[in-house]
């Protein structure tokens, strides 16, 4: 029996009310109970019993049909291959060359039809873990599950994920991950983020993701609510009516949320923030209440917000912590399996992406006298290769090569960007320009940066209301902490966002 499966049962006998998931039908948010999805489960099992051993492809939506889909696939039935709803027939097709599914449950209002395979869409889904089908194909399930041999087999099975990623190098590839992989790490996240089962988490991002799945295999695990979404457009509504506790975000949101509190209060909000650091300073916290209007955009009940996918800018990280609302930075990637490092409760830094987990070993390879190398990362939730590659690149030994460059300072992990965006000046040396664009951004009246190289120069385009001379004081005092070969010679400001 999968791990998956082990906790749907606990929750289900422990507390067979309280919430699985919220999800949305239609317009409107409704929920599913722990009890409610074991049956879910058991019953969507039955009507695939045939499929055991399979593999099944799942495209769509963050819907409750796709939740149950996975779970009961992975607890019950066989590898779980997670295809991105935003490809084109085409290119999921070429996907399915690296691995062709035996069955595809999909979400018909995406509008692809793939006439050479088995499709089941989520109507279909639906009538079957409502156990309306359940008759003979449910018996069947149970008749073979009293045999010694197959509940042996029943008992110690856990389906494998199968996501598509680019690798290392941009070319498509697949990666399976076993039960050891995806949910490795998940009791130590647990035990760091200190949730509990009375809170919830909103998942907007798409299921296919390791960092979602991650999300959602830990709040199973914690016995939380799921709170299901996948149109950006109703995020401030979903937030509005379920009121999660925890918020799974990537910085393209969070900076939008930003910019537009910055757009309504400008100065006003500058202000505030900084009388309010002040007091907290001298032991008042009056966050809560002086900045109540962004508290209530999250809901109300925010205990804290993760971002992953890229590093926050400080700028915005500094942001919400000053507000009340922290975002805790996590770094990872699908070939290990989800997260390497996180930040957490008092053991956060807003520039770095945490302290390195337990279940992982992270080393700094090829490092320069400022101590940057390769980050290269062993341990249990690292997969063993690409699907029909093993001997990828990025893959050497027993350890996984990123592909991106950083370093270790008092416990910390920082990454300073990836190494086929580095820059080479001049006189040879390797600039990170993710690394500057940090250091700039700092500056809470600049809200992007990008540095460039032109003419063996550094440039900075840098967006922001902020008149010309002040840009240059303030780079002048960032040049005044950077070697000279990392010093920028020029900027280029506009006020629109940068590209």
């Amino acid at each position: 029996m999968s791990k998956l499966y082990e906790k749907l049962e606990y929750y289900a006998g422990r507390t067979p009310e309280s919430k699985a998931f919220t999800y949305r039908r239609e317009e409107q948010y409704e929920g599913i109970s722990y009890a409610a999805l074991l049956e879910y489960v058991n019953s969507l099992a039955a009507s695939l019993a045939e499929e055991q051993g399979k593999t099944i492809a799942i495209i769509g939506n963050n819907k409750l049909e796709y939740a149950v889909s996975l779970l009961t696939v992975l607890s019950l039935i066989g590898d779980a291959f997670l295809i991105d709803k935003e490809l084109g027939k085409e290119d999921i097709l070429h996907i399915f060359d690296l691995k062709k599914p035996d069955l595809i449950l999909m979400d018909e209002e995406l509008g692809l039809s793939f006439e050479e395979y088995r499709v089941l869409n989520f109507q279909e889904v639906q009538v079957r873990m409502q156990g309306i089908v359940r008759g003979k194909m449910q018996s069947r399930m149970h008749e073979t599950m009293q045999k010694d041999n197959d509940c042996e087999a029943t008992a110690s099975f856990a389906g494998n994920l199968i996501l598509h990623t680019s690798g290392t190098t941009g070319e498509p590839k697949c990666v399976m991950l076993t039960e050891e992989n995806y949910y490795g790490v998940i009791p130590e996240l647990n035990r760091k983020w200190e949730v509990t089962s009375w809170q919830s988490c909103l998942l907007i991002i798409p299921l296919y993701h390791i960092y979602a799945l991650t999300s959602l295999f830990h709040g199973l695990y914690a016995g939380i609510n799921n709170i299901l979404e996948w149109d950006y457009q109703r995020l401030q509504r979903v937030l509005a009516e379920t009121k999660p506790c925890l918020f799974m975000g990537v910085p393209l949101i969070y900076n939008r949320i930003k910019d537009a509190v910055f757009e309504k209060s400008g100065a006003k909000i500058k202000i505030a923030v900084a009388l309010s650091n002040l007091l907290f300073k001298l032991g008042m916290d009056v966050r809560k209440k002086w900045f109540s209007e962004i508290h209530a955009y999250f809901g109300g009940n925010y205990v804290f917000g993760v971002s992953a996918g890229s590093l926050l800018p400080y700028e915005t990280s500094r942001f919400f912590h000053d507000v009340g609302l922290p975002i805790y930075n996590v770094y990872g990637m699908t070939e290990t399996s989800g997260p390497i490092a996180i930040n957490y409760k008092k053991h956060e830094r807003p520039d770095s992406v945490g302290e390195v987990l337990e279940v992982n070993e992270v080393s700094i390879e090829d490092a320069n006298g400022d101590g940057v190398g390769r980050i290269c990362v062993k341990g249990r939730n690292v997969v063993q290769g690409y699907l029909n590659d093993r001997k990828a690149e990025g893959f050497r030994g027993h350890s996984f090569d990123t592909g991106d460059l950083g370093y270790y300072r008092d416990g910390y992990l920082y990454v300073i960007g990836r190494r086929k965006n580095i820059l080479i000046g001049d006189n040879g040396k390797n600039i990170a320009p993710e690394e500057l664009n940090q250091k700039i951004l700092k500056h809470k009246g600049i809200h992007d940066c990008n540095v460039i190289l032109e003419k063996n120069q550094l440039i900075a385009l840098v967006s922001t209301e902020l008149g010309e001379q002040e840009v240059r004081r303030y780079l002048e005092k960032v040049n005044g902490t950077l070697p000279r070969y990392k010093r920028i010679a020029d900027v280029r400001i506009t006020k629109e966002r940068i590209k």
